[in-house]
């Protein structure tokens, strides 16, 4: 029997997008606005839009995910008040659930405390220069005492819809696990110490999860070993 798909959507630039119909989706920050054309073609499929305050906080991803108005919406770091970013109309429709310190009590379950203090060493490989590389990583570890980065938002949406969807494949779109743009206007960027993290950790995936991922993303697939998608792309 075949597996039912589960689409992730994330923000990198010229993205493929699968020309599919899914009953589910997850959308990180302003990649919200891709699923609409998703939910135009099945009104009943089910969008959950996973951000944080900070995210909500800029109104290009803010309006983004206004616009889509999806089914849930996750905070990743704790339960914040959506009346502060939506009105009450849109937030009556909207299911609101909330995970603590983005989600990192959900990636303890999958690796290990080790595994996730490895993948800081983004901060070090990632940062373009070896010796600012080791003064941020010292400083963040040793000195501000911070808990690892863990996943960011777009591929803690992966993890979510593996765990959330055990009998599903999941695809991936719009993910590439490298530093870069937003494809929409917005001055912040997805830093490269964290696009290194990111590909760290994902090729680290338990292999139940691992084996149930494809993407339609060629930098993700090579980086992750993870069968690509080619056919039925827009």
């Amino acid at each position: 029997m075949k597996k039912e798909t589960i689409l992730v959507i994330g923000s990198k630039p010229d993205a493929v997008l699968p020309d599919i119909v899914v009953k589910k989706i997850y959308v990180a920050n302003g990649a919200a606005e891709r699923a609409i054309i998703y939910k135009i073609k099945n009104p009943l499929t089910h969008i959950i839009s996973i951000t944080g305050k900070t995210a909500l906080k800029v109104k290009e991803v803010r309006s983004r995910i206004e616009k889509l108005k999806p089914n849930e919406i996750v905070s990743h770091n704790g339960k914040i008040n959506l009346r502060e970013f939506f009105n009450n109309d849109w937030v009556n429709d909207v299911s609101h659930r909330f995970l603590n310190k983005k989600g990192i009590d959900l990636q303890k379950k999958y690796y290990s405390y080790l595994t996730l203090r490895v993948a800081d060493f983004g901060l070090i490989f990632g940062s373009g220069n070896i010796l600012f590389g080791i003064l941020r990583f010292i400083y963040a570890l040793f000195i501000k005492r911070k808990p690892p980065m863990g996943l960011t938002t777009g591929c803690l949406s992966i993890l979510m819809a593996l765990t959330e969807n055990e009998k599903s494949e999941v695809l991936v779109a719009g993910i590439g696990l490298k530093g870069g743009k937003h494809y929409y206007k917005y001055k912040g960027m997805f830093p490269d110490y964290r696009g290194w993290a990111d590909a760290y950790l994902i090729k680290r995936l338990p292999k139940n999860l691992k084996s149930r991922l494809l993407t339609t993303d060629i930098d993700f697939s090579k980086i992750a070993n993870i069968k690509l998608l080619k056919n039925n792309i827009i």
